[in-house]
C-alpha cells in the first residue's frame, strides 16, 4: 500500500511538469521598465514615418537602460525644405527646452539633424553630448567629431564590397549607374560614390539624378539599362516636377522601372524590389549612439569615445528578386542572410518539433516512471486524461488576458445561431494600440491589453460574454436585440475606458472604437455577421474614433 502511494505520487509529480512546461512554451511574459531620471533627447532629420527612423530608434532603445527617459523631435526635412520651416523648427525647440527639465544627452540622427545640432550647439545645447548617427558626409562627421562634445557613427554606405559582388554577379557590365538626387544626404553620398570610381577605373560611372528629371524621364532612363550597367540605388526622394517619394516609393519606383536588378547598400529598401548588396543597419546605428550615450551617462569621458566609421554591415539578398532574375544562392557570397526565403519542412516547422520532442521526451519519462513503479493501467490512463484537460484547457483560454479565445467564441458563435434567438454581435478594438507598442513597447502593450480585457470582463453577466478575438481586437455576445439594452452595455464599456492606466509612472487615457451587428437582422451567418460588426467598428474609427456604431444605422 505505502508502494503504491509512493508510485501514484511520482505520476502527477511526472504529470504537473508536462502542464507546467507546455503552458511555458505557449506563454509570453513581459516586464514593464521604471520611468527613468536621466533624459536624452532624439532629433530626427525626417518624420517617424521614413522607414529609416523607426528602426534607428529601435536601436537607441536597445542600448540605453531602463533609467532613461528617450524623447523624440522631427525636423521633417523630406517634406519641409523650406527655410521659413527650419526657423519654425527652430524656434519650436527652442520654446520646448525653456519649458521642460534640462536634457542630459543629445542624439541627432542623419545629417540635417547634425548640421542643426552644430549650428545651435552653444544657443540651445551648451555643454550636452551629442551623438550623431546615420550621417552620410562623412567629412562633416569628421569636423563635428572635433568637438569633445561631439562624437557619433557615420553611414558608411558599403560601395566597394558592393560593387565588387555585382561586378562578379555581371562581368559584362562596362558602368555604374547610380540613381541619387539633389536633397542633403544625396549630396553627400553622390562625392563618396564618385570617389569609388579611382577603385574601379575600369568601370564608368554614371548617376540618374531623380532631382533634375521628371517622372517619365527617370523611368524611361531606368527601363533603356541592360545588363552591360550596374544598377545602383542611393537616393530617390523628389523629381524636377516636385513630387516627393517616401522611401518605399521611391525604391518601388526604382525597381519596377528597371529590367535589371537594382543592388543597394540601405536594409530598409529590401522587400519592395531590391536584389541587395552589403547592407547599413538603421537599427545596429542607432544602437551605437545610444551606446555612446549610455556609456557617459555611466561615467565614461565623453571626449573619448571616437567617432566610429566602420559602420556596421552585411550581405542581405531578396529571395524573390533572386528568383525573378535567374540568379541562385550559390552565387551569393559567404555568410549572407535571405529574405523571402522559402523555408523547408524543418524550418517551417522548427518550432512544433522542438515541442513535439519536449513532449516525447516527457512522455517517455512517465513511461519511465510507470514501469517502475508497475502501477496499473488505469492509473497512466487517468494520468493522461489529467494532462489532456490541461492541453484542453489552455487550448480554449487566451494566455495572456485569462479570456475566452477566438476558438471558443466561433463556437458560441455557431450556437447561437444554430439556436434560432435573436442577439447581438458586438466588436471592438483599442483605438491608438499600435502607437502603444511602438512607443512604450510590448510589455507596456500587453498590461494595456491585460488591464482593459479584465475590466470588461467584469460586465459579464447571464446575457453579456466577452472574448479576446486576436491582437488588441475583443468581441461580447449579448443575448438581447433591443437597442436600449444593448446601448446600456455599450455606455458600460465605454465607462470602463474612461478611467486611465498606469504604466510605469504615467497615467494613460485608452479608448475604444465599437461596432454593434444584430442577429438576424444585419446577418444570418456566422461571416457576414462578423464583417458586419467589423464594417460598423471602421466606421466609427473613419469618424473620429472612441464611439460606437450599429451596422444597420451605417
Amino acid at each position: 500500500m505505502i508502494e503504491k502511494r509512493i508510485g501514484l505520487k511520482r505520476i502527477f509529480q511526472a504529470v504537473g511538469c508536462i502542464a507546467c512546461l507546455v503552458l511555458a512554451l505557449a506563454a509570453t511574459s513581459g516586464v514593464s521598465a521604471d520611468a527613468g531620471n536621466r533624459r536624452v533627447l532624439f532629433i530626427s532629420s525626417y518624420s517617424y514615418a521614413w522607414e529609416t527612423v523607426p528602426e534607428q530608434i529601435k536601436g537607441i532603445q536597445e542600448a540605453l537602460s531602463e533609467n532613461v527617459d528617450l524623447e523624440y523631435k522631427f525636423m521633417d526635412t523630406k517634406n519641409s525644405t523650406s527655410e521659413e520651416s527650419a526657423q519654425l523648427f527652430y524656434q519650436s525647440l527652442k520654446q520646448y527646452l525653456q519649458e521642460v527639465p534640462a536634457f542630459d544627452a543629445l542624439i541627432v540622427g542623419d545629417d540635417a539633424a547634425l548640421q542643426f545640432a552644430m549650428a545651435y550647439q552653444e544657443e540651445l545645447f551648451h555643454g550636452i553630448p551629442i551623438a550623431f548617427e546615420g550621417v552620410n558626409d562623412i567629412s562633416t562627421a569628421r569636423q563635428a567629431g572635433q568637438n569633445p562634445l561631439i562624437t557619433g557613427v557615420v553611414e558608411s554606405l558599403s560601395y566597394q564590397n558592393t560593387i565588387t559582388f555585382a561586378s562578379k554577379l555581371y562581368p559584362e557590365a562596362k558602368r555604374i549607374v547610380a540613381v541619387l538626387d539633389d536633397t542633403l544626404t544625396g549630396e553627400g553620398e553622390r562625392k563618396e560614390f564618385y570617389e569609388y570610381n579611382k577603385v574601379f577605373d575600369h568601370l564608368e560611372f554614371r548617376e540618374l539624378n531623380a532631382s533634375e528629371m521628371t517622372k517619365e524621364e527617370l523611368v524611361s532612363a531606368l527601363s533603356s539599362l541592360n545588363n552591360e550597367s550596374i544598377l545602383l540605388y542611393i537616393m530617390c526622394s523628389e523629381d524636377s516636377e516636385g513630387n516627393n517619394y517616401m522611401g518605399s516609393e521611391g525604391i518601388r519606383l526604382v525597381s519596377s522601372s528597371a529590367k535589371i536588378p537594382t543592388f543597394s547598400m540601405v536594409s530598409i529598401g529590401m522587400g519592395h524590389g531590391f536584389l541587395g548588396g552589403e547592407m547599413v543597419s538603421q537599427r545596429q546605428m542607432g544602437k551605437i549612439a545610444g551606446q555612446m550615450v549610455q556609456d557617459y551617462l555611466d561615467g565614461a569621458d565623453f571626449a573619448e569615445i571616437d567617432v566610429e566609421l566602420d559602420t556596421p554591415k552585411t550581405f542581405l539578398f531578396d529571395e524573390n528578386v533572386m528568383k525573378r532574375f535567374g540568379i541562385s544562392e550559390s552565387q551569393l557570397p559567404e555568410g549572407r542572410e535571405l529574405i523571402n526565403h522559402t523555408p523547408t519542412f524543418v524550418e517551417k516547422n522548427i518550432a512544433m518539433i522542438r515541442i513535439s520532442a519536449v513532449v516525447i521526451a516527457l512522455l517517455l519519462v512517465i513511461l519511465c516512471v510507470l514501469l517502475a513503479d508497475n502501477l496499473r493501467k488505469r492509473h497512466l490512463g487517468q494520468a493522461l486524461e489529467n494532462a489532456k484537460f490541461s492541453l484542453s484547457r489552455a487550448a480554449r483560454v487566451d494566455n495572456l488576458t485569462g479570456l475566452s479565445n477566438r476558438s471558443v467564441f466561433m463556437e458560441s458563435l455557431r450556437k447561437k445561431i444554430d439556436s434560432g434567438r435573436e442577439f447581438a454581435l458586438v466588436l471592438y478594438n483599442i483605438d491608438h494600440f499600435k502607437e502603444i507598442n511602438d512607443t512604450l513597447g510590448h510589455s507596456s502593450g500587453d498590461i494595456v491589453l491585460k488591464e482593459m480585457a479584465l475590466r470588461v470582463k467584469n460586465l459579464a453577466d447571464a446575457r453579456f460574454s466577452i472574448y479576446r478575438l486576436a491582437g488588441d481586437e475583443f468581441t461580447v455576445l449579448i443575448d438581447d436585440t433591443d437597442r436600449e439594452v444593448i446601448v446600456d452595455y455599450l455606455k458600460k464599456i465605454q465607462k470602463v475606458f474612461h478611467e486611465p492606466v498606469l504604466l510605469g509612472e504615467k497615467e494613460y487615457y485608452i479608448h475604444a472604437s465599437i461596432g454593434v451587428a444584430l442577429y438576424p437582422s444585419d446577418a444570418k451567418n456566422q461571416t457576414d455577421l462578423v464583417a458586419a460588426a467589423d464594417k460598423a467598428m471602421y466606421d466609427v474609427k473613419s469618424n473620429g474614433r472612441n464611439a460606437y456604431a450599429f451596422y444597420g444605422e451605417l
